[in-house]
């Protein structure tokens, strides 16, 4: 089984990366949505989240509303690290026991998205990581699209994460985001096709 960490800032496409990766055969992990399981009610992450953020988190069903959190947690960075001292753990131990259960299934190709995982310090989860960028000046463009982020919230967001720069030189490949989607698209497919160690996972 072949493990690919893959992560990358707001806006650098990595959701649609996920997309043809799953489309060529690799079961994908998407930290968020483990991360949004952990927020339901009876969870210990649910309880720590209401003991320390409050009950004006949750909505009029005392489900956790996440836009909520994010305005509160992302308006200083002190409540941010309170807040992914919580969930991470939670997320990593989900994420941990996913990937024993794909190993006994045979997967061949998984791949875990965290838009985090150096932050986290989850490089030891994955085989290889692979890091989705693209120029700022295209992430805006694509940010101010597709989200309803004031200009405050969509810059705490950067702001909490490595810089591209420092990403890219972490990560074992760079994938740059710059062109059109048909451009990605291809180039994934290309990197299926010919990365050593996916081929090596799927042959064996």
């Amino acid at each position: 089984m072949f493990v690919i960490g893959l992560t990358g800032g707001i806006g650098s496409g990595k959701t649609e990366v996920t997309h043809v990766l799953r489309e060529l055969g690799a079961v994908v992990i998407e930290s968020d949505k483990v991360a949004h399981l952990s927020y339901r009610p009876g969870t210990d992450a649910y309880d720590e989240i209401i003991e320390q953020f409050g009950k004006e988190v949750q909505d009029d069903s005392g489900v956790i509303d996440r836009a909520k959190l994010g305005g509160l947690v992302f308006a200083g960075p002190d409540l941010r690290i309170r807040l992914e001292n919580i969930v991470w753990p939670a997320v990593r131990s989900c994420i941990t026991e996913r990937l024993i259960k794909e190993k006994e299934r045979g997967t061949e190709i998984i791949v875990i998205e965290v838009p985090k995982l150096f932050e986290a310090g989850w490089e030891d989860l994955a085989d290889a990581i692979w890091t989705v960028e693209a120029p700022s000046a295209v992430i805006a463009q694509r940010v101010n699209v597709r989200s309803n982020l004031s200009e405050t919230e969509k810059n705490a967001r950067v702001q909490a994460q490595m810089t591209r720069e420092e990403r890219a030189e972490r990560a074992d490949l760079l994938i740059e985001n710059s062109g059109e989607l048909a451009d990605l698209r291809e180039r994934i497919t290309d990197l299926w096709r010919t990365n050593p160690e996916i081929q090596n996972a799927i042959n064996n």
